[in-house]
């Protein structure tokens, strides 16, 4: 039997829209829908023999059909088509702070005329100047098998006609994507897994202190966490003709608990890090790396465990070297597992092509081309793993996550403990409004609920992580709990126009005051 390998891309963002004030904060959703979304499931038609598993949140589907509809309020999607003659000031200030994307190396030098707009952005430019930075943008967030030659060719002087020429086609990708992902599993080249509907730590919500008993801030919403499952599961039946097998936990985060609800929303297997089969018991180290390459059952689960190694090699390193050198290395690497094994490599499916040349379309090419001419290897899906391995049993399933196979990320830093008491808190006033207000927004408001139960808002809260959206997260993290009161007839709680993170202080409204300029 030869080994086995399942390659598993998350598709995942944060749910960027503010519900109430009816308009999207950032643009990721979309930049990576013209890109990643439709371009990785697309190349995975080239190896239809080389099967895959694509991970797809609800919540971020959910913002792609409205995109593709065109009825996404989107500033700076908008920004990106407006008239560059008709901009004001503050307007042509945010293209040119905003439009050129990082990393610089693959995204910007590629193209000449972007890289000389680039070293002239702080000097007054023209009209014309801000157009070709605005369409630049655009075209370099577009997979390369969709980018228009003619347009790259063009490189200048472009005009309002082919603005509008690439609105059309930003809009028409998007609405291929879900599309795409149906007819490729129709076809059995691909399987469609999924996430907890607005990405959240399902553990943290069975059991707050399942992890670390002096965690300050107790609460169980088991219902909410079953609610998120099972919305997930039937949002992505309606959306590709049948309900996922497999669940990805939000960060690969699991324990006892969950994995309970996860079975009983009808799931037949998840996948987590390699570092909770150690926690769980189960020696992979020093010479017991075998024991890693296996499906493991515990209850009615079937539990696949990464190979991290191999993961953060593609999510973190392997775009620094030669697209077929990094290749053949992974290669190599599968090679030196027992045959007969099973390896799951699993990481985002979006973040890491941002940084290699081509987008990894031809690292890619590379890995797929070799395995497919290797008699001694095989790409399945997660579900064909499952089937074709007897999994071994699982005595203990270990909370954790893949980072650290903790929760301090989500749950470890005071910051994080302040927003959670928010959504209890908030929670609360919503069950006590329960039958007070009509149900139209009751409901809408246990939906805002759900999202800000995300793991998205939390991995920025603390001193973990930091970037130069910290603002925005935390201003709409705190927008989704007003909104809650908002849709109740409650007045807002004292204290929740403060933001969170403690390094923001005086800098509440950065959110609404560029979206709203922009809109």
């Amino acid at each position: 039997m030869p080994t086995l390998i399942s390659f598993l891309w998350h598709m995942h963002q944060p749910f960027y829209k503010d519900v109430v004030g009816n308009f999207y904060v950032m643009p990721w959703a979309y930049l990576h829908g013209t890109k990643d979304y439709l371009g990785m499931v697309e190349l995975s038609g080239e190896f239809p023999d080389v099967h895959q598993t694509f991970n797809l949140v609800p919540s971020l589907v959910l913002q792609l059909e409205e995109y593709g509809t065109g009825a996404a309020r989107d500033p700076l999607f908008d920004l990106a088509f407006a008239p560059a003659e008709e901009l004001d000031d503050v307007a042509r200030a945010l293209i040119v702070k905003k439009f050129f994307p990082v990393p610089i190396r693959t995204m910007v030098e590629p193209f000449p005329r972007y890289v000389e707009l680039l070293a002239r952005r702080k000097e007054i430019l023209t009209s014309q100047e801000l157009r070709d930075i605005q369409v630049w943008w655009t075209l370099a967030w577009m997979d390369h098998a969709r980018r228009p030659a003619w347009l790259v060719e063009k490189g200048r002087d472009f005009s309002l006609a082919d603005q509008k020429f690439l609105r059309d086609l930003v809009l028409s990708t998007i609405r291929e994507i879900v599309p795409a992902y149906r007819r490729h599993q129709e076809q059995g080249a691909i399987e469609i897994s999924t996430t907890p509907f607005y990405h959240p730590i399902l553990p943290l919500l069975v059991n707050s202190r399942v992890d670390d008993s002096s965690v300050p801030i107790d609460f169980h919403f088991p219902e909410d966490a079953l609610e998120q499952l099972r919305r997930a599961r039937t949002f992505m039946q309606e959306r590709f003709g049948r309900a996922p097998q497999g669940l990805w936990p939000s960060e690969g985060s699991v324990s006892e608990g969950m994995a309970e609800l996860v079975a009983q929303a009808g799931f037949s297997w998840m996948a987590t890090d390699e570092g909770i089969l150690a926690k769980s018991g189960v020696h992979v180290y020093d010479g017991s790396r075998y024991r890693l390459y296996q499906p493991y059952r515990r209850g009615n689960l079937t539990i696949f465990f990464r190979d991290r190694t191999i993961s953060d090699l593609i999510g973190f390193h392997y775009m620094h070297g030669a697209p077929r050198d990094s290749a053949q290395d992974l290669v190599r690497r599968v090679k030196e597992i027992p045959q007969g094994s099973h390896v799951s490599i699993i990481l985002d499916g979006e973040n890491p092509w941002d940084y290699y040349s081509s987008s990894g379309r031809d690292f890619l090419r590379f890995v797929f081309e070799g395995i497919r001419q290797d008699p001694a290897l095989e790409a399945v899906t997660l579900s064909e793993a499952g089937e074709r391995m007897k999994p071994a049993t699982l005595d203990w399933l270990a909370p954790g996550s893949w980072a650290g196979a903790n929760f301090g990320i989500w749950m470890g830093h005071a910051e994080d403990h302040e927003a959670w008491a928010w959504i209890v808190r908030a929670r609360s006033a919503l069950m006590e409004s329960k039958g007070k207000v009509a149900e139209e927004r009751w409901s809408q408001a246990y939906e805002e609920l759900l999202v800000a139960e995300g793991s998205d808002w939390m991995w920025w809260f603390g001193n973990d992580f930091t970037s130069d959206d910290d603002a925005i997260f935390d201003a709409l993290f705190r927008r989704h709990i007003g909104n809650i009161y908002h849709l109740l007839d409650l007045p807002e709680p004292e204290g929740l126009e403060v933001p969170i993170k403690k390094s923001l202080a005086g800098r509440s409204g950065v959110m609404y005051q560029s979206s709203t300029d922009t809109a």
